[in-house]
């Protein structure tokens, strides 16, 4: 018999036996999964506060150029005489000598030439301390304050890479854990930033050791459940990262000081040192390893805890492991042949996020939720109904998923999410009401993760079209589509995490997770720099970016096969046998 023709039985001998999942076995719904979740949730945690807390280190404060010391005038005096009324917060007039400044007369002060501000005082009626007000990021320093964001999304690019080679590698529990090291280390020596620079590099450290956390928490996830309860799992997760974000307002409005906020919002990660004891190694990448003794250990103990176990149960563990012993020998062998494996996989699932899928839900999603200070109203509460509206979102995409799949859901809430945006930017200043829509269905259940992820971009793109021409008359009109943009982009979003899992085999999972969150990483990159892009041409080129883009992206959703309710592929063989 030929290498080839042993190949050939082998292969038909394992796609039989992996109709059935190992994770029903031991139960794929049950206390030990559950256990599981809740220390994931508690993984996202940092994330969501790290990412989203620029908002109030950085917050749009009133600012105008400082008094010298030796005057001893009012702040509305020194605006009066010394400030030129179209221009106070960047340039003064020009004075000789400033002893007699009060003795000026007002109606002659215009005449005098302007210069730039080499000092600024701010309005310390709402933050006590800010990273805007300890370096000075106003003016023409102000794209700083969009440099520090892009910065912290660097990072999480060097962790998708990262520690998803490493989490492959090595396994899932000791790069949470170390991942989890890195953020805590980080996270304390950024609160004690002298300078500008040291600051970034905290941040992009910090943004890599929580995106490790959260990216190898929720993969380990979604090796322990069942193929049918994977969505619900994976939307749960997301409340992990919203609750991080969610709580960010309220630390915000009771501290009111960027370096009580950071260490407050260190706290959780030293917390989660702790997952090294709490949660067990993904039995499927024990499997995937050869690593037979530890998987059954580990799947007997989750048989138990979930009341599922027997010596049936046992008898039937064994003679899977068994079988991916030999799946394991045969996918080593077909290495050692030359047969072409990661190439096709990477041709077929990766070439189709690479286009802008995952950079598009990244870009819009990022644009939306970093520029929450421009929006009308009280900040504190802007905030918080831009995280508290990711929440239904969750819930209603969770439902659509189970029962329209992952493609077109995923396209259709980003060209939605995308025709919102073009009516953000327009909304006007100082309202302070709210509106949230609420005409929700819950029909996410039965329609798996494809079609979901594509109704969502679709979405997301046609809301961010027709931003713009929507009248700024009434408010309510703009400040509702700014939340149905919101809420669209975080269905999407949420989608594509569950949708990327199930596409990549468990031996290249977490890298392949990384890999394709690479192209979401370069669209939050750009998104920061959007905002001074319309500043310095026309409000209305951000919204038909977003739109563009994410009805584009909606498109190539339709170009991916859809994994709903389908067991997840554990070789590269077994990914690209999947069809469209």
């Amino acid at each position: 018999m030929t290498a080839s023709d042993e190949e050939r039985n082998d292969s038909s001998v394992t796609k039989n036996e992996k109709e059935e999942d190992i994770m029903d076995l031991v139960g794929g719904d049950g206390p030990w999964q559950r256990w599981i979740f809740m220390v994931t949730l508690l993984c996202c945690v940092p994330d969501g506060n790290h990412n989203m807390v620029m908002s109030f280190f950085a917050p749009n404060l009133d600012h105008w150029c400082a008094r010298p010391p030796d005057v001893n005038i009012s702040i509305k005096e020194w605006k009066t005489i010394a400030l030129p009324p179209n221009d106070q917060h960047c340039s003064r007039y020009k004075f000789i000598n400033f002893s007699h400044i009060n003795e000026v007369a007002v109606q002659n002060i215009t005449d005098r030439p302007t210069i730039p501000c080499d000092s600024w005082e701010y309005d310390d009626t709402v933050y006590v301390s800010t990273l805007l007000s300890k370096f000075n990021m106003v003016c023409d320093k102000g794209w700083l304050v969009s440099i520090s964001k892009s910065v912290f999304i660097s990072g999480y690019f060097v962790s998708n890479t990262l520690f998803g080679y490493l989490s492959d590698k090595f396994g899932r529990r000791p790069v949470l854990a170390i991942s989890d090291a890195v953020a805590v280390v980080a996270a304390i020596i950024c609160a004690f930033s002298i300078s500008y620079p040291m600051f970034l590099v905290c941040r992009f450290f910090i943004a890599a050791g929580v995106m490790g956390m959260d990216t190898t928490a929720f993969v380990l996830l979604m090796e322990i459940v069942g193929p049918k309860y994977r969505s619900m799992y994976g939307m749960g997760s997301h409340f992990g990262w919203d609750l991080g974000y969610l709580v960010l307002p309220g630390l915000a409005w009771l501290l009111r000081d960027w370096f009580k906020i950071q260490i407050v919002i260190t706290l959780p990660c030293v917390l989660l040192l702790s997952s090294w004891w709490l949660l067990p190694e993904s039995p499927r990448w024990l499997l995937a390893h050869g690593k037979t003794d530890e998987a059954l250990k580990t799947l007997t103990k989750a048989a138990k805890r979930n009341g599922m176990y027997s010596e049936d149960t046992e008898v039937k563990l064994k003679a899977i492991i068994s079988k991916a012993t030999k799946l394991n020998l045969m996918v080593e062998k077909r290495v050692k042949l030359g047969v072409p494996s990661a190439g096709t996989l990477r041709h077929k699932e990766l070439n189709p996020f690479s286009p802008g899928v995952r950079g598009v839900n990244a870009f819009v999603y990022y644009g939306i939720s970093f520029n929450t200070n421009e929006f009308a109203g009280d900040p504190f509460i802007n905030f918080a109904v831009c995280a508290v509206i990711e929440i239904p979102s969750y819930i209603v995409t969770y439902f659509v998923i189970q029962s329209q799949g992952r493609k077109n859901p995923l396209a259709v809430s980003l060209v939605a999410a995308g025709v919102s945006c073009l009516l953000i930017y327009p909304v006007p200043k100082g309202k302070k009401e709210y509106y949230i829509p609420t005409e929700h269905n819950f029909v996410i259940q039965s329609q798996g993760s494809r079609n979901p992820l594509a109704v969502s971009l679709v979405a997301a793109g046609v809301s961010c079209l027709l931003i713009y021409p929507v009248p700024k008359d009434p408010w309510w009109i703009n400040s509702s589509l700014y939340l149905i943009g919101k809420f669209f982009i975080t269905a999407s979003f949420s989608i594509i995490y569950i949708f990327t899992v199930e596409l990549f085999p468990t031996t290249v999972r977490n890298a392949g997770l990384g890999a394709a969150s690479i192209n979401g990483q370069i669209g939050s990159i750009l998104a920061p720099f959007v905002r001074e892009l319309g500043k310095a041409t026309h409000p209305v080129i951000p919204p038909i970016i977003f739109g563009v883009l994410a009805a584009t992206g909606g498109g190539l959703v339709l170009l991916l096969p859809e994994t709903n309710n389908r067991i997840v592929p554990e070789t590269v063989e077994d990914a690209t046998e999947v069809r469209y």
